[in-house]
């Protein structure tokens, strides 16, 4: 079985949302490994002198235990046009490292910077990340995501998003998508839905 990964944002030093990544850590490992006992990467971790200035990716892979912490120098993808790609088999409801379906899908992107999944007819997430949708009065994120990330849930904790069922037709009711993961905050990276190609 692949190595699971959590890839925490570092910024000046200081690793964000960790209550978030221990709770999918400790649950993955329990639901795949049946390990009772919990983990806190803040326990584990002290951020190497270099990664003390300015935004890094710290990746934890671990199955049972944790096996491996790597470091890189976080750099945004600039993102203006998504396409619409259909897979009713993708299951990546762990945080694997192998992320192999999903690079298939992502290299069958075309022109577009980027992809939005379709499962079974729901939107699910991007390549690599959740996403949130815009009516002009709130954000709403699938309740039919690929994977639950970090950051949605705090999101959603935080009364920012609601969830809603959003199938590939709903799409163009409304105006505009965000996308969201550990690294990308509500509207950090925002597109019209008018820029989702098929």
């Amino acid at each position: 079985m692949s190595l699971l990964i959590e890839s925490i944002c570092c910024v000046d030093g200081i690793m964000k949302n960790l209550e978030y990544h221990n709770a999918r850590m400790n649950k993955s490992r329990y639901e795949l490994f049946g390990c009772s006992d919990t983990i806190n990467i803040g326990d584990i971790i002290t951020v190497h002198h270099y990664a003390k200035t300015g935004i890094w990716k710290i990746r934890v892979h671990y199955d049972a235990t944790i096996n491996n912490i790597e470091y890189e120098l976080y750099k945004r993808k600039s993102i203006q046009s998504l396409k619409l790609l259909y897979d009713d088999t993708i299951d990546y409801s762990f945080k694997y490292a192998d992320r192999s379906h999903l690079t298939r899908l992502f290299e069958q992107r075309g022109t577009a910077d980027d992809i939005l999944i379709i499962k079974n007819g729901c939107v699910t997430d991007s390549s690599s990340a959740n996403v949130a949708f815009f009516d002009g009065k709130q954000w709403f994120t699938p309740t039919t995501p690929l994977l639950p990330g970090t950051k949605r849930a705090k999101l959603l904790d935080e009364g920012i998003i609601k969830e809603r069922y959003i199938t590939v037709d709903d799409i163009s009711s409304f105006t505009h998508i965000s996308l969201i993961n550990a690294f990308l905050d509500i509207g950090d990276i925002i597109l019209p839905t008018l820029s989702i190609t098929i």
